[in-house]
């Protein structure tokens, strides 16, 4: 009779057992490993921050894309539940409630356009001395971007201020565009670190040079974590874990101590990117001679900045025919992600920048030399 009890209890745990792992679910997490805002991501893989603070059995996958349009498609499939992009692909993203209800919850990171929105020209290029003596020579011209991505909004300002007629504008990956600077097939191009410095003459191959950023067109740059609504009704508390690991991957960004291991980590998700480019891709100074010594701010949830910045985005997007419809009001909601850094204890640094800045350092400070 004893040893029939024990075998109901074993039964017993194992159904439990069972039980558990059904209701143990995986999302995934999309984000590009071969772009500046999706550093803190890796960050969070690798060091496992997620694990801490998500409900336990709970799995988080990190699923890599080279285009935060790829990682917004994904979204739109219910492939992913969590995704990182700039603000134009997550506008128009937003912008399809019918196929998806999609949210902005925090920000990844902003800059004054010193990430995704610049001009790089062949390196052979005449040196230029204001913008609008670059806008003339432009015309008629071939340049590129990955169409719907930042840096693909960037040019279409930049056009647009200056009057610019290129000869032809092209929709090229980041690859293609650094190969055509290579054997000499692109007059200019925008796209975004670590890409552009790779093939800038600051820290990278010298086939292309920087000669204008964002603020030549008033285009700062702005990275931003989308959620599916869906997932946050369905599953509240690992939407509230994973803001809460992200919160702290972008505080482990922010701190000069933790730089050179940041790299090594991201080092392993950019493959063949040298050390030296990943890390002036983040900490370096860009343009290098810019004045401004503020490479990027981190506020986690969107101040006067970031708002800004989105409302202004939307009607641009619609005046260009790339979406039918500006995303609903509640599209974006950071409350989750101001609750999850008003329950960490954490205070912001000022009005308007919450967790911090980075500060350029010239490439000589670079650590790295490979």
């Amino acid at each position: 009779m004893k040893s029939f009890g024990r075998i109901v209890a074993v039964f017993a745990m194992l159904a439990v057992f069972t039980a558990s792992q059904a209701r143990a679910e995986t999302f995934v997490v999309g984000y590009q490993p071969y772009d500046t805002i999706s550093y803190q991501v890796i960050v969070n893989a690798e060091l496992g921050l997620w694990k801490k603070y998500v409900p336990k059995g709970t799995e988080i996958e990190f699923q890599g894309a080279l285009q935060g349009t790829v990682v917004a498609n994904n979204m739109l499939a219910g492939k992913a539940q969590v995704g990182y992009m700039s603000v134009m692909p997550a506008t128009i993203l937003c912008s399809k409630p019918k196929l998806a209800k999609v949210v902005m919850v925090a920000t990844a990171g902003m800059s004054e356009g010193t990430r995704c929105s610049l001009v790089l020209v062949r390196k052979n290029a005449p040196a230029f001395k204001s913008n609008e003596e670059l806008a003339r020579w432009l015309d008629g011209k071939v340049i590129a971007a990955p169409k719907g991505s930042a840096s693909d909004q960037y040019l279409l300002k930049f056009f647009e201020k200056y009057h610019v007629k290129p000869g032809e504008y092209l929709n090229q990956s980041i690859e293609v565009i650094g190969t055509n600077f290579r054997v000499g097939k692109l007059d200019a191009a925008s796209l975004w670190e670590p890409t552009l410095s790779r093939i800038a003459s600051d820290v990278g191959e010298g086939v292309a040079r920087i000669v204008a950023d964002g603020r030549a067109c008033d285009n700062p740059d702005l990275g931003i974590v989308t959620m599916r609504k869906d997932f946050m009704e369905q599953h509240p508390q690992v939407a509230k874990g994973y803001l809460r690991s992200e919160l702290e991957a972008q505080r482990y960004i922010l701190d000069p101590k933790n730089w050179s291991k940041v790299i090594d980590m991201v080092s392993k998700h950019a493959a063949g990117v040298p050390k030296r480019v990943l890390w002036y891709s983040i900490y370096g100074q860009i343009p290098a001679d810019s004045k401004d010594p503020v490479r990027e701010w981190k506020s986690f949830y969107f101040n006067e900045l970031e708002r800004k910045n989105i409302a202004e985005v939307g009607p641009f997007l619609l005046k260009d025919k790339r979406i039918k419809d500006l995303p609903t009001a509640d599209a974006v909601d950071d409350s989750l992600a101001r609750q999850v850094f008003k329950e960490a204890g954490y205070t912001p640094v000022s009005s308007s920048v919450t967790l911090g800045v980075i500060k350029g350092a010239p490439a000589s400070a670079c650590p790295f030399k490979d």
